[in-house]
Formats: structure tokens, C-alpha cells, sequence
């Protein structure tokens, strides 16, 4: 068992009873107490989980993931312009992978007058937008399907990513804090968002001016590790030179 896979099961255990005990995970998961607090160690860092004496329990902080239908049409006209602003970075040549979602859709809708390059992608509903173009080759990573998101994810997708190097990658989030960076709803999207961002020279990352102040459960990528992150005029002027000092390339899409 991956150890992604294994504390995406400690997860579900802790979910589905609120707390449990050391041992009890470790007999539930056939593995030993110390491989248990290690994962225990890590989901607490990620704001999953809090320690308890001998055990864990869930964190208090929860969200859901909206579905991909719920979110497609909401701030689309920004979503446009990041969409636009995000290809224009993209050189003709240039292997890229594309987080699945509704902002970094438009970045493909964008795509479409680019030579040679390559989209490595999971999301299944991104192929058929390209239909037929010469100049884009697709490949789309295998995985199990989370249909809420239209997303491939999970052990299988995390190790195919290990396969491919891209000169960039864009990647969308649900919240941005200066605490904790970008975040997600989902701890198997967060391992298979992070493994994009290692398989990636350069990390971008594309958010609507809604999502910043906003924390979700998982942490994805802390502000050290975006090089540049692309949003709409509605960002706040004193969040916008907060990001910067901490090096952070801000773009407004206008």
C-alpha cells in the first residue's frame, strides 16, 4: 500500500469514528504503531488531524469540494482572463501539466494558436475541448475517477506523474492563506496536486480573488513554493503586497 493510499485510509477510519487510538489504527491497517504516529505526524502538519494521548482525532476544520458543475459558470469572466493570461506564459515547445478544474480549463480554451506543445493533464473532461488541433498533444494521466470534480486521482496518478517533467505547471486550489498557502477539500487531490508541482520546473498557480482569506482542510503547496500566481483585479491591494514581499510574482488579469 502507498503511503498516500494508507493515510487516506487512516483518514477515512478517523472520519468515520472521530477518534481512534494508535494501536487501534494499527491493527485496522495491518501496519505498526510507528508507521501510524509517523502518518499521524504528517496529517496533523497538514491541519487534518489533532494528536491526542495515544491516538487522534478529526480536525474541527472541514469543507466540502463543490462539484464542477456548481463551480463552472461562478466568476467566469475572470476565470476567462486568467484563462488567457495563464496561455500567453506558455512557449511554443513547452511541456506544461494542467491541474483539472474550471479556471485552468480556460487556460486550454487559450492554448489553441500554441505550437508543439504538450498538455499532461488529469482531467478527463479536457480532451474532447480540444477536438482536433495539431499543434497540442494530450496526454492524460490514468487514475481513479473522482466524478465530483471530473478529476483523476490517487496512487496510480501520483506514480505516472513520476514519469514526466514539465517546464510548467498550473495549478488551482480552493483557498489561499499567507499561513498556509494554497488548499484543498480533498487529501487524495492534495497528494496528487503536489505531485504535479514536483514534476514541474515552474509552478503557477490560478485562483479567483474569492478564493484568497479562504482555508480548506489539506494543504497543497505552502507561498515558498509558487513561483507565480495568476488572479483577477478583485484581489486585495494589501494581500497583493503581502505575496510579493515573500517573493511571490502576483498577475493581475485584466
Amino acid at each position: 500500500m502507498f503511503p498516500e493510499e494508507r493515510r487516506q485510509k487512516l483518514f477515512e477510519a478517523l472520519k468515520q469514528h472521530s477518534s481512534m487510538s494508535v494501536s487501534g489504527l494499527a491493527k485496522l491497517l495491518t501496519v505498526s504503531e510507528a508507521t501510524i504516529r509517523r502518518d499521524l505526524n504528517e496529517l496533523q502538519e497538514l491541519g487534518m488531524i489533532e494528536r491526542t494521548h495515544g491516538g487522534a482525532l478529526l480536525a474541527t476544520l472541514s469543507k466540502f469540494e463543490p462539484a464542477y458543475v456548481d463551480k463552472k459558470d461562478k466568476f467566469l469572466e475572470q476565470k476567462q482572463k486568467i484563462g488567457s493570461v495563464a496561455a500567453s506564459r506558455v512557449k511554443n515547445g513547452e511541456t506544461i501539466i494542467l491541474d483539472s478544474g474550471t479556471t485552468t480549463l480556460q487556460v486550454l480554451k487559450h492554448l489553441k494558436d500554441k505550437q508543439e506543445i504538450t498538455v499532461i493533464t488529469n482531467a478527463v473532461n479536457f480532451a474532447q475541448e480540444l477536438e482536433t488541433n495539431n499543434g497540442i498533444e494530450m496526454v492524460i494521466i490514468g487514475g481513479h475517477v473522482k466524478f465530483n470534480t471530473q478529476a483523476l486521482v490517487g496512487p496510480l496518478t501520483q506514480q505516472n506523474l513520476e514519469n514526466f517533467h514539465a517546464d510548467k505547471v498550473f495549478i488551482a486550489a480552493n483557498g489561499f492563506t499567507l499561513e498556509k498557502g494554497l488548499t484543498t477539500p480533498d487529501l487524495t487531490e492534495a497528494f496528487t496536486k503536489r505531485a504535479m508541482i514536483q514534476g514541474a520546473s515552474q509552478v503557477i498557480a490560478l485562483l479567483d480573488h474569492s478564493k484568497f482569506g479562504k482555508n480548506s482542510l489539506t494543504a497543497i503547496a505552502s507561498p515558498s513554493e509558487l513561483d507565480i500566481l495568476i488572479t483577477d483585479s478583485g484581489l486585495d491591494q494589501h494581500m497583493k503586497k503581502e505575496m510579493e514581499n515573500i517573493g511571490i510574482q502576483v498577475i493581475i488579469a485584466e
